[in-house]
């Protein structure tokens, strides 16, 4: 079976260890990276920041998360965060394989980022609708750089209308066509698979 690579996908964390949502000089900062890849045990990550190759250090700790809880995913922990480690960061997914071509994910770090927020606009939820309808379910996102939606069923056992486990949205819009009584229940939008 030939290698793939597909989906590249980040999301940045604020600061674990705060409540507050913003991106602060003197906190600690994790940017993570998400790829799909075929088969897993050949990916490989590196990182950038400004186009120049990152190494893991005291203040800049690169990690893989364990496959079993996130698969494809590495993360980049920044700690005592600095004026001057605002920039772009890459992060580069590969096979070890190679003759599969790179997937780059560039997320710039500054002090406008804003981390992602989402809402649900008032009177869109809960949705009534008759079978056969189209509905839309629609999740307002905030933050800048601005995230892809991931929709899922809140059940986490029950698939998507199309019977994925979840569905990509780049304007955080879920159109349900041909409304059946199968696609009854909640739906849930987050920025990545592994938010909350």
């Amino acid at each position: 079976m030939p290698g793939s690579l597909k989906k590249g996908r980040f999301w940045i964390t604020p600061d674990p260890y705060h409540n507050d949502d913003n991106i602060q000089i003197g906190r600690e900062v994790k940017i993570s990276c998400q790829v799909e890849a075929t088969p897993p045990e050949e990916l490989l990550f590196s990182w950038l920041k400004n186009g120049r190759g990152l190494r893991s250090s005291e203040r800049m700790v690169i990690t893989q998360t364990d496959p079993d809880v996130s698969p494809g995913t590495t993360n980049l922990d920044i700690i005592d965060l600095k004026f001057t480690d605002f920039g772009t960061y890459t992060c580069m997914a590969s096979l070890k394989g190679g003759g599969i071509p790179e997937i780059s994910i560039d997320v710039n770090i500054s002090s406008t980022t804003v981390p992602p927020n989402l809402t649900v606009p008032r009177g869109k939820s809960p949705l009534v609708s008759q079978e056969g309808d189209t509905v839309e379910l629609q999740c307002l996102v905030s933050g800048k750089p601005k995230p892809i939606i991931l929709w899922s069923r809140a059940d986490k056992d029950t698939a998507m209308p199309d019977g994925s486990a979840q569905t990509e949205s780049y304007d955080g819009v879920l159109r349900l066509v041909n409304v059946s009584r199968e696609m009854t229940g909640s739906y849930r939008c987050q920025t990545s698979q592994y938010s909350q």
